[in-house]
């Protein structure tokens, strides 16, 4: 009787012990199933900026260039005041576009080979210090930035410019998630996963979150939850095909009210 009671116990954990393992293959598949549709929907909208930005940055150095023109040798005077702000508008609307090209273009940039040597403490450092960011503390003077770095941390092939997009663009998602001000934490450190090195960058911030729906969306391109309409859903999207491009990996882990932290995982 007591051996059947313990080959019964031995059955119900060899049950279970599966059950474990299906769900994990599962949910292995089901990431792999929604990075290769987040990938065939990158990959499309790559083709179609690749053919079209160019001839856009073409028509768009007139609608740019132009105004500036006017607006040198238009008097400042206040009879010529309504002019100069329909002009005004007309080149910030421009280059606005001219940014939404670049991104596009930046998305159509696949399979370039990055060959400098890069170390993302530098990054950060230099970008701590940038314009850009002061620009975004302007915005949300409440806001709180930190930095963790690791001091030893391995470098890194990769591109300088693009991986400051890639902290440019999650440092502004995080300041848009805390309106009201909050705290912003950026770290790095040195990370195994799947049995190599990785350099792993976090940029975590205190805002309220992201719901269940919208994250599984949160990197396709021109999607936003913006209701004032003054992002164009581009961001994210740049910053998965720049790290895809690095070899390397982006996530996100959020919890409605509770924050979000967006981890970029490139390869030493």
């Amino acid at each position: 009787m007591l051996e059947l009671e313990q080959e019964k116990i031995k059955v119900e954990q060899i049950n279970r012990e599966l059950e474990q393992r299906v769900e994990e293959r599962t949910r292995k598949l089901e990431i792999a199933n929604t990075q290769l549709l987040r990938a065939q929907k990158m990959e499309a909208v790559g083709t179609l900026a690749g053919g079209v930005a160019h001839d856009l940055n073409n028509v768009l150095a007139g609608i740019v260039g132009y105004p500036e023109l006017l607006l040198g040798i238009i008097p400042r005077e206040p009879s010529f005041a309504l002019i100069r702000k329909y002009i005004s508008t007309m080149q910030r609307s421009g280059e606005k576009a001219a940014a939404i090209v670049q991104e596009l273009l930046t998305l159509a940039r696949r399979g370039v080979k990055i060959t400098d040597v890069v170390n993302l403490n530098q990054v950060i450092s230099e970008f701590i210090e940038s314009p850009e960011l002061e620009k975004i503390f302007s915005n949300n003077p409440k806001l709180k930035v930190e930095t963790q770095l690791d001091e030893n941390l391995l470098n890194i092939f990769g591109s300088s410019v693009q991986l400051s997009k890639v902290l440019l663009n999650l440092i502004s998602n995080a300041a848009e998630a805390m309106p009201g001000g909050g705290k912003l934490v950026v770290q790095t450190g040195k990370r195994q996963r799947d049995g190599r090195k990785w350099v792993l960058t976090s940029v975590a911030d205190t805002g309220d979150g992201i719901s269940e729906k919208h994250k599984a969306r949160i990197f396709e391109p021109f999607f936003t939850t913006r209701s004032d309409q003054g992002g164009t859903g581009l961001g994210l999207s740049v910053s998965y095909s720049i790290v895809s491009n690095h070899g390397g990996i982006i996530e996100v882990d959020s919890t409605k009210g509770k924050g979000t932290q967006f981890s970029v995982w490139l390869p030493y």
